[in-house]
């Protein structure tokens, strides 16, 4: 059965009413952000024979509308395009709480920004929904013309405010959904560290004491041995006691952390000076670093100390993990974040680089103390930042594409 009649090209009822049930059906069965924009998407194209729909939610972390969902190729006009909550388009969306119809709002152009009514022009864009939920602007849907060069008829708009109402809501149950997942995660995460150092600091003192009287004895026999080859196996034997010695230490500053001696510090002079002790293994391993600030608020209340060791850490790790001969980039963003209350609100800091990344199997494992991919590693320097940051009040998360690279999202409580 067609979706539309020939004669008079009025959708048919029955077909209707059924995809319409499926749909509602198919937003409280669906969790997942991309497949209920992908969802959302098919049955757009099964009301109309649309050229372009392209979907942008807000981020909750930046407030930031990023595109999402059916994503066409790296030149495409939408490829890059971000709007802010104080955007001229955004805010018409806001306050009109209807959908903005080009052939039929010309006169409103003009109160938009160049840079988007050249996106709306070049795009060949007919129709702008608002995704509106709670009187919160959560997301707008750009929809170009038909495909067959027709109009779209007022079954169409209104079929279109129908799907995206409802979408709305569907949306903002996902994203909840997605927030209490991460939130019993952090919480599951944070007991388990607990236990685990508990642990660490009762291993590292039993430990530590006789790993002190293996040093001395090595020290005090290594006194009358002349032989080449003994010597060389005794200050192995050395360098093993100290790499032993390196992690109980680590142990003890992952199990008992130093108290915070705060201050203001900026955080852009702060990673500006990781970066330069770093700067050696950046220039040996040819990455090119790209700073980019968003913020002109980066001062935080922190302790500068146990910051810097956070960032050297991540920094360090992400230039380890381009080992690739390709492109290597480390990209450090600082940029504003959503309030926390009247008073604060997030800084938020990521580090992306484009290493090999890590599978998602394994994303959850790499705050655990002694998991590390590294033939070296002690798999504490994660276990540690992390409990750097969550003192400070903050959050640390990590997300991968294998193959793609690794953003290490660090968000740092600020006073407004």
């Amino acid at each position: 059965m067609t979706l539309l009649k020939k004669e008079n090209r009025i959708p048919d009822s029955v077909f209707l009413r059924t995809m319409l049930s499926e749909f509602n059906r198919s937003l409280m069965l669906i969790a997942d952000k991309e497949l209920l924009i992908a969802n959302t998407i098919a049955k757009i194209k099964q009301i109309s024979p649309v050229k372009r729909i392209v979907f942008f939610l807000q981020n909750p972390d930046t407030e930031q509308y990023f595109r999402v969902g059916d994503k066409q190729q790296n030149n495409d006009l939408f490829c890059n395009v971000t709007f802010t909550p104080h955007s001229k388009l955004v805010n018409w969306l806001s306050v009109n709480e209807t959908v903005f119809r080009l052939s039929r709002s010309e006169s409103i152009m003009p109160y938009f920004s160049d840079q988007e009514q050249n996106l709306i022009r070049d795009a060949e864009i007919e129709l702008i929904y608002p995704l509106k939920v709670m009187n919160r602007l959560s997301g707008l849907v750009f929809l170009g013309r038909r495909a067959d060069d027709h109009d779209f008829t007022k079954q169409d708009i209104d079929l279109f405010t129908l799907l995206f109402d409802q979408a709305a809501f569907a949306v903002e149950n996902t994203a909840l959904y997605e927030e209490q997942s991460s939130r019993i995660k952090k919480m599951y995460r944070a007991d388990r560290l607990a236990i685990l150092g508990q642990l660490a600091a009762g291993a590292a003192h039993e430990i530590r004491n006789p790993l002190t009287a293996i040093r001395s004895t090595i020290q005090y026999m290594g006194k009358d041995i002349r032989e080449p080859d003994k010597l060389e196996m005794m200050n192995e034997l050395m360098e093993e006691v100290d790499r032993i010695n390196k992690i109980v230490q680590g142990m003890l500053s992952f199990s008992k952390p130093s108290e915070l001696e705060t201050a203001a510090v900026n955080i852009v002079q702060l990673l500006r000076q990781s970066l330069t002790l770093l700067r050696n293994t950046i220039v040996k391993q040819q990455v090119t670093v790209h700073i980019d600030i968003r913020t002109k608020k980066t001062t935080v209340i922190a302790d500068p100390a146990q910051l810097k060791q956070v960032f050297l850490n991540v920094i360090l790790n992400a230039v380890e993990a381009m080992d690739r001969p390709a492109e290597k980039r480390l990209t450090l963003i600082v940029e504003g974040g959503r309030s926390r209350d009247y008073r604060s609100r997030y800084l938020l800091l990521s580090f992306t680089d484009t290493g090999k990344g890590i599978p998602e199997n394994d994303i959850e494992n790499v705050f655990n103390p002694f998991y590390t991919t590294k033939k070296d590693g002690t798999g504490l320097g994660l276990a540690i930042s992390y409990g750097i940051v969550s003192r400070h009040g903050g959050e640390m998360e990590i997300s991968s594409i294998p193959g793609n690279g690794t953003t290490v999202m660090i968000k740092l409580p600020q006073i407004i």
